[in-house]
């Protein structure tokens, strides 16, 4: 009977430490399934957004869709009907603002489109505070328009211009003051080599080399709206001049131009990436640390820089 039982804790023992080791396997090996599905959910919502605007450009004169001034409204209202939400685009009143009336009540709802599942906070609430001082809030988004980068500094001659570009303004750089938003046959550095929709995830969160800094929604709480443009809520002006840092992601224009700061820079929550949707349509997983001169590159449109996917892609296995 001893030997009986100490065989038994024999096994006991045995069958704990291979727990152990299974667990040890799996886990990990579960954890980077949930990341591949994340990875690419994340590609197929920026993929339809992508098509969306390339779709709403066939259907205007080869026109990408702009955020408008007079009154001010989001590329993202634009091409609800393109991301089959005409029951929401019915509703949107294009002679108001869009925190005004029904556009306000509209820019509540969440878009899961509209959003990256790998991000921290999915379903967040922007807290805002409309011209009368009324709070209201308004549902976020984790992919920004590409519409110019700056190169250095943040000086208007070092500004180019990108693919969804505000019109009107002058891209130095580029040396273009259009007044009319970017057709598809100006992106002449190719389709498949310029930036159409960026992620800038979780806005208006601060996050640097992947860390949140401050209490999620903090430094925006009551803060007052800016007409044309968005604090990460998908219903204003949604846009950005992007810009590099450094590897802490505090200061600007350093050498890493992919996920270092989420603060005017593209940023994403995928290890060692974060995704690009382009102007042929597809959607690219660009690499962490990206050069600012290739991120530049990438973003601008007509500036004759010779680059290829092998310059800022994340080699997919197949």
């Amino acid at each position: 009977m001893q030997g009986s039982k100490r065989w038994s804790l024999r096994e006991m023992a045995a069958c704990f430490v291979g727990a152990i080791a299974v667990s040890g396997i799996c886990f990990p090996l579960a954890a980077m399934a949930r990341e591949e599905a994340r990875q690419a959910d994340c590609k197929s919502r920026l993929a339809k957004l992508g098509k969306g605007c390339i779709t709403f450009a066939d259907l205007h004169a080869q026109s990408l869709p702009s955020n408008r001034r007079q009154p001010h409204v989001s590329w993202n209202a634009l091409i609800l009907p393109q991301l089959e939400r005409q029951d929401l685009y019915d509703k949107y009143d294009l002679s108001a603002e869009w925190w005004e009336g029904a556009n306000r009540e509209l820019g509540a709802t969440h878009l899961a489109e509209l959003t990256c599942p790998a991000g921290p906070h999915p379903e967040r609430m922007i807290p805002l505070l409309d011209p009368d001082g009324g709070k209201f809030k308004a549902a976020g988004t984790d992919y920004v328009a590409s519409a110019g980068a700056y190169l250095h500094t943040n000086k208007p001659d070092k500004l180019y211009r990108g693919a969804l570009a505000s019109p009107g303004r002058f891209y130095g750089a580029s040396n273009v003051r259009a007044g009319h938003a970017v057709k598809l046959t100006e992106i002449t550095d190719g389709l498949s080599n310029s930036a159409l929709i960026v992620e800038m995830a979780d806005k208006p969160n601060t996050w640097r080399a992947g860390k949140m800094f401050g209490e999620e929604n903090s430094q925006y709480e009551g803060k007052p709206l800016v007409e044309g443009y968005s604090f990460g809520q998908w219903v204003a002006p949604n846009w950005n001049h992007l810009r590099s840092y450094d590897a802490t992601g505090l200061n600007q224009f350093g050498e890493c131009g992919v996920n270092c700061s989420n603060s005017g820079s593209i940023y994403g929550f995928h290890p060692g990436l974060a995704n690009v949707a382009l102007a042929d349509g597809s959607v690219v997983p660009v690499r962490a640390g990206l050069s600012q001169e290739v991120m530049v590159a990438l973003v601008s449109i007509a500036d004759g820089e010779l680059i290829t996917a092998d310059d800022f892609a994340v080699a997919e296995s197949p």
